[in-house]
Parts: C-alpha cells; structure tokens; sequence
C-alpha cells in the first residue's frame, strides 16, 4: 500500500501532509499524558515486529503494494493514539533508511496506514470489546486494511481528475486493483492478527489487561 513519490498530485500529497502531520501531534499529546511505564517497552515490541511483517511487500496491479499493517493489533493493545506513533515510527523508518514508499509521498502514507488505519481499527473493535474481543480483533484487522486501501484508491483517482490524467492512476484500474486486492489482504490480516492476539491471551495475560489503559489513553 506503500505509495511512491511522482504518482500523485502536489494538492493531494499536501493534504496528506497536513492530514497526517496535525493527526500524529494530537496523538503524541493525548499518549504524553495518559502513557504509563508498562506500556511504554510493550509499544516498542509491536513496533519491531509489525516492522519486520511490513517489510514483505508484493506488487499489486496498479503501480502500487501490498503488505501487512498490524495498525488493528496496536490498536487493541496499546490504544489508537499509541498505535498512531508506532506506525509511524515505523513508517518513517522504511521510507528513510530502506526506501519504502515515497519521500515527497510520505503523508499520504502516514495518513492511510498510520492514521486511518489504527482509528477505524480502534472504532470496529470498541462494539466488541467487553462482549466478544476475538471477534472485535478479527473485525478490526480486516477494517484496518480496507479503510487504508479506500483513502489510497481516493488518492489515487483524485489525483488522476485533478490532473487531466498526468498523476494518479483511473478508476477503472484502481478501484479492483486496490479494494480488491486488499479485501482479500484484509481476511489474512485478520487471521494472522488474531493468532498472535490469541496466542498473546495465552501466553503473556498481562498483556491484554493493557487494554484497560488503552481505553483510558483514547478517551
């Protein structure tokens, strides 16, 4: 999902920018305050392994990728302010040492995959937090993914109006190139987000109770 620098318009890259930019600064202030010490080593940990599962990329029809997010298991375990800052430490981290994703681009990938992703995550597990979280996780990996891709395939057709043609890629292309692709994308995050949050209910309990000061950290 990772977009390159040059395939989309200057206006809707600076609205990625702003988007982006403003969005990580109200996270950094709302975690600053409600973080606590058992938290902190736990976001370090989700941030070294969602890196790793984010770096096995693989083309998709329209000159665009798709991988994992792992935005939906930050999310449930560390709050959606907190997730926000781990994508994109993450984010920034591919881009700047590895070349992943665009530089110019940079926004437009904070904005889909550090931003909106952890947020929808957030907001389709809450309905199931105290009645059914192995359904919530499920529901809210897969919303991850498909909410991501939507705000991308919107970038990339506004791009391609706004222009006449010379950014961005056409409907035709992107929209069953994009929500296709990752519909499917999406089922496989779920599944592979709830192993680990099944395994983690297992093996490491307190982990999960983290979700008590998850929900005090979005509030």
């Amino acid at each position: 999902m990772h977009i390159p620098d040059g395939l989309m318009a200057p206006e809707i890259v600076a609205v990625g920018w702003v988007v982006a930019l403003v969005a990580i600064a109200i996270a950094v202030m709302k975690v600053d305050r409600k973080i606590d010490d058992k938290t902190v080593p736990l976001m370090a940990v989700l941030a070294a392994g969602i890196f790793v599962a984010q770096m096995l990329n693989f083309p998709i029809f329209g000159g665009t990728t798709g991988h994992l997010l792992g935005a939906a298991l930050a999310a449930v375990l560390v709050g959606p302010f907190a997730a926000v800052i781990i994508v994109t430490v993450i984010l920034l981290i591919q881009c700047l040492a590895f070349g992943d994703g665009g530089l110019t681009a940079l926004g437009l990938n904070l904005m889909n995959m550090a931003v909106i992703a952890p947020l929808v995550a957030w907001l389709a597990y809450k309905p199931f937090a105290e009645r059914n979280d192995k359904i919530g996780v499920l529901v809210a990996a897969w919303a991850s993914v498909f909410a991501a891709s939507i705000a991308a395939t919107i970038e990339l057709v506004g791009s391609f109006g706004l222009s006449g043609g010379a950014y961005g890629i056409e409907a035709a292309i992107a929209v069953p190139s994009m929500l296709g692709y990752h519909a499917i994308i999406g089922i496989g995050e779920a599944i592979i987000t709830g192993g680990i949050y099944l395994y983690l209910a297992k093996v490491a309990p307190e982990v999960i109770k983290t979700r008590k000061v998850a929900k005090e950290a979005a509030s």
